[in-house]
């Protein structure tokens, strides 16, 4: 009970601090977009610094980065990306997306990036409780209401 109670006005006592959450949203977005673009372009130039393995994981890292923060509506129909799209698994995930960027210097600026956006996710999810808007995923159907073109039949 004391713990509930504690906790609670703790996380009213630090949302009162914060900025509102619109501010805090739009903040996250635009530094994971930069974070992401960076990992993807600075882990591309890790490679030729004889970095083999971790600019690979740099890129694979900033690309998922990026799939995530553009929303993009086919990824809604996997559950990992429906998973992920929770602001605190987002933060906590992000946070957790510097460790491989720590071993190249290339890669530290977007490592430190990581931190930040994931930061603020764990804010927005954690302290503001908020909730991430799901993207929407619609099949393409044809114009005849889902049936079947003559054309595809064969």
């Amino acid at each position: 009970m004391l713990n509930s109670v504690g906790g609670s006005v703790a996380t009213k006592v630090g949302a009162s601090f914060l900025p509102e959450s619109s501010v805090l949203k739009t903040v996250a977005k635009y530094a994971a977009w930069a974070t992401g673009a960076l990992l993807v372009l600075l882990g591309g130039i890790s490679i030729f610094d004889s970095h083999w393995i971790i600019g690979p994981i740099c890129i694979a890292l900033g690309g998922v980065m990026l799939v995530i923060e553009f929303a993009v509506p086919f990824a809604a129909q996997f559950q990992l990306f429906l998973t992920v799209f929770e602001y605190k698994i987002r933060g906590i995930m992000y946070v957790c997306f510097c460790i491989p960027a720590f071993f190249t210097v290339f890669t530290i600026a977007p490592g430190l990036g990581c931190i930040f956006s994931g930061g603020i996710y764990v804010i927005l999810g954690f302290i503001k409780n908020e909730k991430a808007e799901l993207p929407q995923y619609n099949k393409q159907r044809d114009v005849e209401g889902g049936h079947m073109n003559s054309s595809d039949a064969n």
